[in-house]
This record gives structure tokens, sequence and C-alpha cells, in this order.
């Protein structure tokens, strides 16, 4: 502000934005130079593509396991549980009804399609397909849900 020696008051009429401006200049000059490092500190990763897969037709009946977001794992329609699992439990929930399942001769060689929600944590998912390993199924194929 202005202050005079003299009795009569002068308006103030222009205001300096030069200050302002260095300020939105230095703010413009510091996002430019993080902007880049922003985009580098993710982890992509791009899933590999097949390039000599083949179709593999099975008459047997599939068994589809299904893991919601909170935990809850079901197979072929049947809740193993109506509380959602720790991770640590969900191995020997699914190795016991996958057991009993595979007993039926119908699903003797059939397939594992684990469909699990797109927001399912991946514990679940590795456990139940460690499960299934450990009782020799191998053909297993995974589907992404979004919303189950």
């Amino acid at each position: 502000m202005a202050f005079s020696s003299s009795g009569n008051q002068e308006e103030f009429s222009e205001i300096n934005i030069t200050p302002l401006t260095d300020v939105f200049l230095i703010l413009f000059l510091i996002m430019i130079v993080i902007a880049p490092l922003i985009n580098q500190t993710a982890l992509k990763l791009d899933p590999p593509k097949a390039k000599n897969g083949q179709n593999v037709s099975s008459k047997a009946k599939a068994i589809i396991l299904e893991i919601s977001k909170e935990g809850l794992i079901a197979i072929n329609g049947k809740k193993l549980s109506e509380e959602p699992f720790e991770a640590e439990d969900v191995n020997p929930a699914v190795t016991q009804e996958l057991k009993a399942i595979m007993e039926d001769p119908k699903f003797a060689e059939s397939p594992l399609n684990i469909v699990a929600d797109a927001e399912t944590t991946q514990k679940y998912v590795v456990g139940a397909m460690d499960a299934a390993a450990g009782l020799g199924l191998i053909k297993m194929s995974i589907v992404t849900v979004s919303g189950m």
C-alpha cells in the first residue's frame, strides 16, 4: 500500500501481479519435472499372450469354483461357508470339497474353472489353485468377473 505524507488520499489503482506470476511459473516448472516421475512409480505388467495355445474340448463337465471379493467360496453352486475364509483356511476347505467332488466319475477328468470377482484378493485365488494342484488337477482356467 502506498502512504503519502500529504493530507489528500490517492487511490491505489494498479495491482502488481508480478509476484503472483512468479509463483505460478515456479509451480508450473515443478509440475513439469514431477509429472514424468509419477507415471514411472506404478508397477506395470502386461500379461503374456498365448501364441501356441490349443483349444481343449472336454466332454467332462467342468468344476466351477467361485470366489467373491469378501472371501466367500462356492464350488458348483454349493457354498463352503457362510462366513468369509481366512487366507490360510482356503486350501484345506477347497481340498476337502474338491476331493469329494472328484470321487464322482463324471468329474474325474474335469477341468477347473475359477471364477473370481475383479476385486478378489489374490491370496484366495492362489489358495484355491494350490488346493487344485495338490489334488492333481492340471486343467484350470481363471475367469475374472466384475461386480460378482
